[in-house]
């Protein structure tokens, strides 16, 4: 009788330690993000110490997303929500704030410089949302990520600037490989469907020159206006999204003796899709 008294004593005593602070502190951070390519930043950061879900998934467009049922379902177990400025957030994040008044939104876009379309050959101004494809400023935004992370579990802050510190590594490592990737050639001009690339234009050096604006296709006049550039400065390929249809990059393609190439800006593989895009880049600009 004793024994079994002195077993249950044992389990009892057991039960704070199973349901302990420092349990709760063990379990990952539940994060959202908008778009496959922060959830590699929260990760290079946030490593085991993170869980992270992607409200927009490859092959999808944050332009004219609408999250299903499972989405907002999913934002229920959700501690923090990184937004970066994609359209989809502009009609959703109020929705979601107003479903979930718990979760913790954290805007990744706010403290870095925008540009707008009229910057990058367009005159129409409209601000252009993919900071990302500058690794300037995905610096900024992973400092914000381990300042949040930092906040949400104190006793890991030397684990996130750790980890902060080699990402930052990596990001001056790919800043110099496409410098070295782009050279100094005199042209610096290139043609997408979609205007993704303002800000690795920007940081680089380049001249992007788009098709569409605004995901509205140009008008005859102004389709006739790219075709007479294309030719002008002897575009040899148009870039394009797997997220756009691809029958007006490529009759634009036809008449100006250029070939299409995917050039996809929300690629997981953050690293190797920019030293990707530049090599592309490159080779165009030959």
């Amino acid at each position: 009788m004793n024994h079994f008294l002195q077993v249950g004593v044992f389990l009892i005593a057991l039960i704070p330690l199973l349901y302990s602070p420092d349990k709760v502190w063990a379990e990952p951070i539940p994060v959202f993000v908008s778009i496959v390519p922060q959830k590699y930043f929260v990760e290079r950061i946030g490593g085991e110490q993170v869980k992270v879900e992607v409200m927009v998934k490859s092959g999808e467009s944050p332009a004219t997303f609408n999250p299903n049922p499972k989405k907002m379902s999913l934002l229920s177990q959700s501690q923090l929500y990184f937004s970066i400025g994609v359209p989809f957030e502009t009609i959703w994040i109020d929705r979601i704030k107003s479903i979930h008044p718990n979760l913790q939104f954290v805007p990744l876009h706010d403290k870095v410089r925008t540009v707008h379309e009229h910057e990058t050959h367009h005159p129409l101004s409209t601000r252009d949302p993919h900071i990302w494809t500058s690794p300037a400023k995905v610096k900024v935004i992973a400092q914000k990520i381990k300042d949040t992370l930092s906040h949400a579990k104190p006793e890991k802050d030397k684990y996130f600037e750790d980890n902060l510190q080699a990402f930052f590594h990596d990001l001056n490592l790919l800043d110099k490989d496409i410098r070295a990737i782009l050279g100094k050639s005199d042209n610096r001009r290139f043609m997408v469907f979609h205007p993704a690339w303002s800000y690795f234009a920007e940081d680089y050096g380049l001249e992007q020159i788009a098709i569409e604006h605004q995901g509205k296709a140009p008008g005859a006049r102004k389709l006739q206006k790219i075709i007479e550039e294309g030719k002008r400065l002897g575009i040899k390929v148009i870039f394009v999204q797997k997220q756009f249809s691809l029958s007006i990059a490529e009759s634009i393609a036809k008449m100006v003796g250029a070939t299409v190439r995917e050039m996809d800006p929300l690629a997981e593989d953050y690293l190797g899709n920019m030293r990707r895009t530049a090599t592309a880049i490159s080779g165009a600009l030959q």
